[in-house]
């Protein structure tokens, strides 16, 4: 691993994010944006299955509408990440932070398309059961994670 990640640090991406002096600024506007488009989505569909907001409105269409989006902007956030890790990656790579940021992350995708979508194909329209609340509540928590864990990458 530790190869991979000097490889990428040495990489035309990598020198090309470590010199320049608008690249990382760039790319890290994209992530936050793609970031807070992700949160949105997420947060959206969380709170649906929590029965707090739209529930007059099917759990599955607000899925089918908003998973659009939200694989966008998590395909964003994955591209610019990378881009990003390029240009700090031994930095990285020994960051504690930055494992728990990929360990979450992973997470919360692998949720995301397993048990997360079967919570929200069998959410009522009436009230929330208690598998939709886990559900919510497991993805909020997994993907606040993501985003703290990265937070703190940038503090270290």
């Amino acid at each position: 691993m530790h190869s991979w990640f000097v490889a990428l640090s040495h990489s035309a991406l990598g020198h090309a994010m470590q010199t320049s002096k608008w690249g990382f600024a760039l790319v890290e506007t994209l992530h936050l944006l793609a970031l807070a488009t992700l949160g949105g989505s997420v947060l959206i569909l969380d709170l649906r299955l929590l029965g707090i907001v739209l529930r007059k409105e099917s759990a599955r269409i607000i899925s089918r509408d908003l998973g659009r989006i939200l694989l966008g902007s998590l395909l964003a956030m994955i591209l610019s990440g990378v881009a990003l890790l390029s240009e700090e990656a031994l930095k990285c790579y020994y960051s504690p932070a930055f494992r728990w940021k990929m360990a979450l992350l992973a997470a919360a995708v692998i949720f995301y398309f397993t048990l997360h979508r079967i919570a929200l194909l069998r959410a009522d329209q009436d009230k929330p059961n208690l598998w939709s609340r886990a559900a919510a509540v497991l993805s909020l928590s997994l993907w606040l994670g993501v985003g703290v864990a990265g937070r703190v990458i940038g503090l270290l």
